[in-house]
């Protein structure tokens, strides 16, 4: 057997925190690992500026739920599962990834 394993954000989805940053108009918020690879800082950091706007999970799950998956990403999908076990890995948290599953 053969595992093909891809990531959520970015490759399946857009990233959902760039997502949330372009709805609130919160540049700050567009931060990724790939800026801050410390991801406790990382969070610390988008934390502090939900709490500074009064942002709460439901407002990130609304624009979740607005997401599509990227084009061609479903074919994509599709094609892998024909030839290989398909594992998503993500750094997201369960609440976020749950409704693009």
């Amino acid at each position: 057997m053969e595992i093909a394993c891809l990531d959520l954000e970015g490759v399946l989805v857009p990233e959902i925190w760039i997502a949330f940053a372009e709805k609130t108009g919160i540049e700050s918020l567009r931060a990724t690992t790939r800026d801050i690879p410390d991801y406790d800082v990382l969070m610390k950091q988008r934390l502090r500026i939900l709490d500074e706007h009064g942002l709460k999970l439901a407002d990130i799950q609304a624009v979740i739920s607005t997401l599509k998956p990227l084009e061609g990403a479903v074919e994509f999908v599709d094609w892998l599962r024909e030839r290989f076990q398909v594992v998503i890995l993500s750094d997201t948290f369960y609440e976020f990834s749950q409704p693009l599953m």
